[in-house]
């Protein structure tokens, strides 16, 4: 036949054939089918052997028990699965008995994977679950699950006792997972390797496609103590079902919400090589936040500062190497607003900064604003590479970080380039400034320094090459600071400084007493209540800090201004050794005196519970009357050079003690300065401070005194400016600052003289002057005569006073207008 469409002698046999192979396959799928459903629908209706089923597959996959309560299955409206009271246990040594614990679960069974003996659980439901993650300080977790060595079986009641056509009988399955829906759940988390714990409110967890390739997350939760604290979690992950992939793909985006208002968002981009330890991961971060501190009230013991604006750019990698963890960067954009880090560098506010990395082969540049203390400054420059920096971090400095910095504050600027940390820190510094404050109200104008500083691993500091100068000083110098070469492991500072011009009188405080303003003078305090002393008096010096350091400097200065007058080389050795300071020698020549002595601070004995001693020998000392003033706890009622002469010695550990304790005798001279006239008025009476302005030119002030037994006996007192003339002595009470002075003071009229002798009670600071009697017969006088006839002061008192050193002579008195002589007397007191 033809047109049939069959080959002569093949048709028939070919379709007979193809027949018998469509009903093979037919008969096989029923097979499978008829089986299938048999072992699906046996799995079915006996619920207790689907719990033994799951717990053997569970044990099987992960080593875990899990604990099963009761089970229902339902076939309609479709197969699902019913189960109250579910617990997973926790890895050996886990901080409790299940890391997940459930009251309920309830998902849809799919069928078709039953032929594989595969359970996979669909639209898995939990009610109220409870999950703690946790990783050990060993770095084992409780989310890394492996199966049992082999041969293994469930333990305990889970096990089944084997049988024909029994689940113990079958093959072995596995359990599987498809979606998960959570809601009102709790998180925890101990990871102790980190050091890091806390805890969420889940409001409700979707996790779709775990056993596929790319399962997705979508969380809402709440900081479980303040439901105002809002975040979610949306993203993918790598294949979460075995085999992981080499390769983990994470990318997860993430927002922060705090009492209704959006704070901040972030996103995680990359991947995992080794998702079950959480390591190898190169992930991008990039975020932004209005406020840090508002993450506070996330993590409650964070304790972050109040910065604004956060903007963060940066590739995280994982660089441990299978050690412990190690983050490392590969780039990194970060820029803040407003911050206040008082906190943590106290005074410390920035305006703004930036960080930039583009590369891991670039270093990174840093630009900061703000202001420290009140004072505004900015930063700019770079530190090493990314690399090099967390090195520098991860080993405290031990490995070199290369720095280039420039400070700028007001008209000054720091720059600082070399590097720090590694067997040797080097940093060439370079500094200039219009005007540098310093502290106690000095300052340098027109500053330019610069130093070489080398540290030897954290032993020894070396400032080399210091030069400095300054419209006050020029100096040059080196010094060394040597960490335990001291007395008893004590740090050492050692060194040279020579100073080619040093002008001490410009290095004043900057004020009314450095310009001479003494008009603005404070007023005499009022005397101290009856047996009390001044707190300040009281308060304990700083002798511990001799304690802290050992010493051994050389310095000298070709040239030194000192109280108007210039001193050539001078020069002074201080060594600190032990708790005891030595200045020896101090020596400087200058043009009608010569300035040397020497001083010890001894405090060696602090240890037994001996007081500090200290002791002076003054051939002749220079120093600024307002600091002698200071020192002794009396008004600045003096203002110039004052010359010192003597040996003292005292104990005691605060001013109070060393002034009652003081010992020996003591010269004070003074020529061509000023005194306070009102404090001649407190001292002499009304008119005699009326006889001056209220900054009296003082040609001379001489005055010599024997030290013992709380007091200074004043054997000679003389004074003279240029209206009024004073002689005289008698004692000031050490403790008390008690007077009792018998002075003649002599005021110039005209050509006239007049003189009346006066005694002054009370104390230095409230004097109580009073006309004195004198003579046999104890009666006032007053004398009246030639002014050429009152004699001049000052030769005999200076040279009493200095005790023979050489010293300035005072200008001559110029005349001048001066007050009547009645309204003088009356200013005594004599007249009414």
């Amino acid at each position: 036949m033809t047109g049939s469409g069959m080959e002569p002698g093949r048709g028939p046999g070919r379709a007979a054939r193809r027949g018998r192979g469509w009903l093979l396959a037919a008969s096989v799928i029923a097979v499978l089918a008829l089986g299938g459903g048999a072992i699906a629908a046996r799995t079915m209706i006996d619920p207790d052997a689907l719990r033994q089923v799951v717990a053997r597959a569970v044990w099987r996959q992960t080593g875990r028990t899990l604990h099963v309560g009761s089970v229902a299955v339902h076939v309609l409206p479709y197969p699902s699965v019913t189960v109250d009271d579910v617990a997973l246990s926790d890895m050996p040594g886990g901080a409790r008995a299940n890391m997940l614990s459930a009251a309920s679960l309830q998902a849809r069974l799919a069928l078709l994977p039953l032929l594989r003996h595969e359970i996979r659980l669909e639209d898995v439901r939990l009610a109220h679950p409870d999950l703690l993650v946790e990783r050990l300080a060993d770095g084992r977790a409780n989310w890394q699950m492996r199966p049992p060595p082999a041969p293994a079986s469930a333990p305990g009641p889970e096990s089944v006792p084997g049988g024909a056509g029994g689940p113990s009988a079958a093959p072995r399955w596995r359990v599987r997972i498809g979606s998960v829906r959570v809601q009102d759940a709790v998180l925890a988390w101990d990871d102790r390797e980190a050091h890091a714990t806390g805890a969420v409110a889940v409001d409700h967890l979707l996790l779709d496609g775990l056993a596929g390739d790319a399962p997705t997350i979508d969380l809402r939760g709440h900081r479980p103590a303040d439901a105002g604290v809002v975040f979610t979690l949306l993203g993918h992950v790598g294949r979460l079902a075995a085999p992981l992939p080499d390769a983990w793909p994470v990318r997860l985006y993430a927002t922060l919400e705090i009492a209704g208002v959006r704070q901040g968002d972030a996103t995680l981009d990359g991947s995992l090589s080794d998702p079950a330890r959480l390591r190898g991961y190169d992930v991008a971060v990039r975020g932004n936040l209005g406020q840090l501190a508002a993450l506070n009230r996330l993590f409650v013991h964070a304790g972050l500062p109040a910065v604004r604006d956060i903007a963060l750019d940066a590739r995280i990698v994982d660089l441990s190497a299978g050690g412990p963890a190690a983050p490392g960067l590969r780039y990194l954009h970060l820029r803040t607003g407003a911050a206040d880090i008082g906190a943590w560098v106290p005074g410390l506010h920035l305006d703004h900064l930036a960080l930039d990395a583009p590369t891991p082969a670039d270093h990174l540049a840093v630009q900061a604003a703000g202001a420290y203390d009140g004072r505004p400054f900015d930063l700019q420059g770079a530190l090493g590479t990314l690399a090099e920096i967390r090195a520098a971090v991860d080993t405290r400095l031990g490995t070199a970080l290369p720095v280039d910095l420039t400070l700028r504050q007001g008209g000054a600027s720091l720059k600082a380039g070399g590097s720090i940390g590694g067997a040797q820190s080097a940093l060439d510094l370079h500094m200039t400034a219009d005007r540098l404050a310093l502290p106690g109200g000095r300052a340098l104008d027109r500053l330019t320094a610069d130093a070489h500083l080398a540290a030897r691993g954290g032993e020894e500091v070396q400032l080399s090459g210091l030069r400095l100068d300054a419209a006050q000083l020029a100096l040059a110098g080196d010094l060394t600071l040597a960490r335990h070469a001291g007395t008893n492991g004590l740090p050492l500072l050692t060194g040279r400084v020579h100073a080619a011009r040093l002008d001490l009188d410009a290095l004043r405080p900057v004020g009314p007493v450095a310009e001479g303003a003494s008009e603005t003078a404070a007023p005499p305090a009022p005397a101290p209540a009856s047996g009390s002393v001044p707190a300040e008096q009281v308060a304990a010096l700083p002798f511990g800090g001799l304690h802290l350091l050992d010493g051994d400097l050389d310095l000298s200065a070709a040239q030194m201004r000192l109280g108007g007058e210039t001193y050539r080389d001078a020069q002074a050795h201080i060594a600190v050794h032990g708790g005891r300071l030595a200045v020896d020698p101090l020596r400087a020549d200058g043009t009608d005196r010569r300035v040397n002595g020497t001083l010890t601070i001894d405090d060696s004995g602090a240890g037994t519970g001996a007081v500090p001693r200290l002791s002076a020998s003054l051939g002749s000392l220079v120093v600024p009357a307002e600091w002698a003033a200071a020192q002794a706890g009396m008004p600045p009622y003096l203002h110039g050079a004052l010359q010192l002469v003597g040996t003292l010695e005292a104990q005691g550990r605060d001013r109070a003690a060393l002034r009652t304790s003081l010992t020996g005798h003591l010269g004070l001279s003074l020529v061509n300065g000023q005194i306070d006239g009102r404090a001649l008025g407190a001292l002499l009476g009304p008119a005699a401070g009326a006889a001056q302005d209220s900054a009296a030119g003082l040609r001379c002030l001489a005055v010599h005194m024997g030290l013992a037994d709380g007091r200074a006996a004043l054997d000679t007192i003389g004074m003279q400016t240029y209206r009024l003339s004073v002689t005289g002595h008698g004692t000031i009470g050490l403790a008390d600052q008690a007077l009792d002075l018998h002075l003649v003071p002599q005021v110039l009229i005209g050509g006239t003289g007049a003189a009346m002798p006066v005694a002054v009670g009370g104390t230095v600071q409230a004097p109580r002057p009073r006309m004195d009697r004198v003579g046999p017969q104890q009666r006032f006088t007053l004398s009246i005569g030639p002014s050429s006839a009152v004699a001049d002061p000052c030769p005999a008192a200076l040279l009493a006073a200095r005790e023979g050193q050489p010293g300035p002579s005072p200008g001559a008195a110029p005349k001048a207008k001066a007050p009547k002589a009645l309204d003088f007397l009356r200013g005594l007191g004599l007249f009414r």
